[in-house]
């Protein structure tokens, strides 16, 4: 269990640490000869059975708040303390109001320096603490008078603490790792060491990983974890890491970086958040404001974009997209802190909905949609809609939405049956992901999937398998459909083929990309391909070469060009190396070039003959010949990859020919690029149609 303590400057959180655990957390000399926390201070307390409780002593000093937050990112437990000669102060009731930002409910109030007070005054505090409390998810909270210096009441807070810690479940260590750095130094003969608590996942020592934002490689040399020697750090638990790697170094890495599984090395500018506003301010947060963010151990100066007309009062709750100065690594259910410009007043605080936000659009309806799917909103209320308001973004002007509002923050976070509205948890991205697949048209991409809620590639299977979602290839990653939505882009195909038939009924088909660009919905190519393959296994569409019709369409030559056709394609066949230019071909058949030209364009748009360039025509079926030899070049071929050279003298065609033929394969989607080298992305029946297509 990781406890933090929280309160006022100078009520006894270090003695109370001390009193604890024996350890002294002001490590500083300023803090010696100051008498106050001003850094982050650790110390650690075994029980029996291996357990151990985690202490992050932080200070309570207004101008140390920075160094406060970067404490409490991810704790089970927070100690707040409040001394009874002092009583509630201040930074008491910010801290207070931070640890519930941060969606803190667990919670032990501690009276401290009960020797300096009578009992009713000591009862008194309490009460106070009570009611500070009592607006917030640590309501709850049992309360202990206790003093350090005379030991009175430790006994009792011992013991709760150790309850407390052995009715912690341990963190599921699901998820990819990822731990926010808080303290970096470099001890002798060990090298460069991290500390900072596991937000998820597990990585063994060995295993390399991504220091984050800035990108640097590091492997895990040996781990700490509570305080002691372990080969694992898994989630929940305060671990120092020893890293190595080129680059990295107390001078390169800072507090705010994190270390991360390389599949999350995606930091982001732009992150939608639902925000509150907390109660004590004194006026609305308007759009663009200027703030300063804290995410964990992580800050950056920013602006917040309002996502609804004008501002979210004090009190209030809404959806903003945060502007960062710097990008940082966030996950969807991560918890934010926001302070005002000049980092004197917490202002409010929230929970990151999506870390990839866009840069246009972020206000638009459908943009509003596929987050109200990622929260768990219901359709919108009648009345509610997008605006453009002009003037209130130096950008741009920007399209809004009216803000849900008229919720306390008790309501949002602690009783979520009553308003639909609840913070995304690390337990529940399956159902967010569910849902964005149920409504979005277009397709959910795996990859956001994986770096927007932090989850392994066997946990989205299962996702992806409960949702029921029809998943295609695409760049790399899966776009994932619904059933009904993959259902709908097939007749939208069909739909566009028809239309296309009757404005250009002397064309074959359609090409992929004409396809793609005539769909109301935007999809990538291979979305498009992908469901053209589908509608081509059910016979609904037939092919030839790189077009695709409805198979009722038909397009011949007329008479006079079927007569000639058959002499052409012969003079066109690149069997004996590379086929003719049009030039040379109209010289061969000693007929007019222009003449030569609109026969081959009404070949083209019959489907008998394709352009692998602006001047050389190649007939479909040598083109599909062609398109075999390079098949089986790739299975002989080391990773299925070859060169422009080796299909050359595989194909025995001519060295320019080769590279004109294989660049049209590439736009084909045929083959793909990768460097100096060519892989087969897909099948040249796929791509091309079969011999039955040519000749129906």
């Amino acid at each position: 269990m990781i406890v933090a303590t929280a309160g006022h400057v100078d009520h006894g959180k270090t003695a109370l640490v001390r009193a604890l655990t024996g350890i002294d957390t002001d490590r500083l000399p300023e803090e010696k000869q100051r008498g106050l926390t001003i850094d982050l201070g650790f110390a650690y307390h075994p029980l029996d059975g291996g357990h151990v409780i985690g202490f992050v002593d932080v200070p309570g000093h207004e101008r140390f708040v920075r160094n406060m937050l970067a404490g409490v990112g991810s704790v089970d437990l927070a100690l707040v303390v409040v001394a009874a000669d002092d009583g509630v102060m201040p930074q008491t009731r910010e801290h207070a109001a931070i640890l519930d930002l941060l969606g803190v409910t667990e919670c032990i109030a501690v009276v401290s320096k009960v020797d300096k007070v009578d009992a009713a005054r000591a009862a008194d505090v309490g009460a106070e603490i009570g009611t500070l409390l009592s607006t917030t998810g640590m309501r709850d909270a049992e309360v202990h008078r206790v003093s350090a210096l005379s030991g009175a009441g430790m006994d009792g807070l011992i013991a709760a603490l150790r309850e407390r810690a052995l009715g912690i479940a341990a963190r599921a260590a699901n998820g990819r790792f990822r731990l926010c750095i808080d303290r970096v130094f470099t001890l002798k003969g060990a090298g460069l060491v991290v500390t900072g608590t596991v937000h998820a996942g597990m990585a063994d020592a060995g295993e390399r990983l991504v220091v984050t934002p800035d990108g640097y490689e590091a492997r895990i040399r040996g781990i700490h974890a509570q305080d002691r020697p372990a080969e694992q750090a898994r989630a929940g638990e305060r671990c120092a890491l020893n890293l190595s790697g080129r680059g990295i170094g107390p001078e390169t890495i800072a507090r705010g970086d994190w270390v991360v599984d390389r599949a999350l090395h995606a930091p982001s500018d732009r992150i939608d958040v639902r925000l509150r506003v907390l109660p004590a301010e004194t006026r609305a947060l308007r759009h663009w404001t200027p703030v300063h963010v804290h995410l964990a151990a992580s800050h950056s100066t920013a602006r917040v974009a309002v996502l609804g007309a004008g501002g979210i009062a004090p009190g209030d709750g809404g959806r903003v997209q945060i502007v960062l100065d710097r990008p940082l690594h966030a996950l969807a259910g991560d918890r934010i802190v926001i302070r005002d410009q000049s980092a004197t007043r917490t202002m409010g605080g929230g929970t990151v909905i999506d870390p990839f936000s866009p840069k246009r659009g972020r206000a638009r309806p459908a943009r509003l949609a596929r987050l109200d799917a990622i929260e768990g909103l219901g359709p919108r209320q009648a009345g509610t809609d997008a605006r453009t308001a002009e003037g209130h973004d130096p950008e741009q002007a920007v399209e809004r939405h009216d803000t849900e509002k008229e919720r306390t923050w008790a309501d949002e976070e602690h009783d979520p049956a009553r308003t639909g509205v609840r913070a995304i948890g690390r337990h529940e991205p399956e159902q967010a992901v569910a849902r964005v697949i149920a409504s979005t048209a277009t397709g959910v991409d795996t990859g956001w999937i994986r770096r927007a809620f932090g989850v392994t590639d066997p946990e989205i299977e299962r996702m992806l398998d409960a949702a029921g979602a029809v998943r295609v290839p695409d760049a790399g990653d899966d776009r994932c459909f619904s059933p009904a939505h993959w259902t709908d882009l097939q007749e939208e195909i069909l739909a566009f083929l028809e239309t296309f038939h009757r404005e250009r009924p002397r064309l074959h088909g359609a090409n992929a990309n004409d396809v793609r660009l005539g769909l109301a919905r935007r999809v990538n190519r291979g979305v498009v391909e992908q469901a053209l393959a589908a509608l081509l296994h059910r016979g609904a569409i037939a092919r030839r070469g790189t077009t695709v019709r409805l198979p009722e369409h038909r397009v011949t030559l007329g008479a006079n060009d079927e007569r000639v056709w058959p002499r052409v394609a012969r003079a066109l066949d690149p069997a004996k190396g590379s086929p003719p230019s049009l030039r040379q071909a109209a010289e061969q058949l000693k007929i007019d070039e222009a003449e030569l030209g609109a026969l081959l364009k009404r070949a083209t748009n019959a489907g008998l003959v394709l352009p692998v360039t602006r001047t050389r025509f190649v007939p479909l079926a040598a083109v599909k010949a062609l398109a075999a030899h390079a098949e089986s070049l790739a299975r002989v071929s080391p990773e299925g990859r070859f060169t422009a050279a080796e299909y050359k003298n595989h194909a025995r065609v001519g060295r320019n020919f080769a590279i004109e033929l294989l660049e049209f394969f590439d736009r084909s989607g045929f083959t793909e690029r990768l460097g100096d080298r060519r892989r087969v992305r897909r099948s040249a029946a796929d791509t091309f149609g079969t011999e039955d297509d040519a000749n129906d």
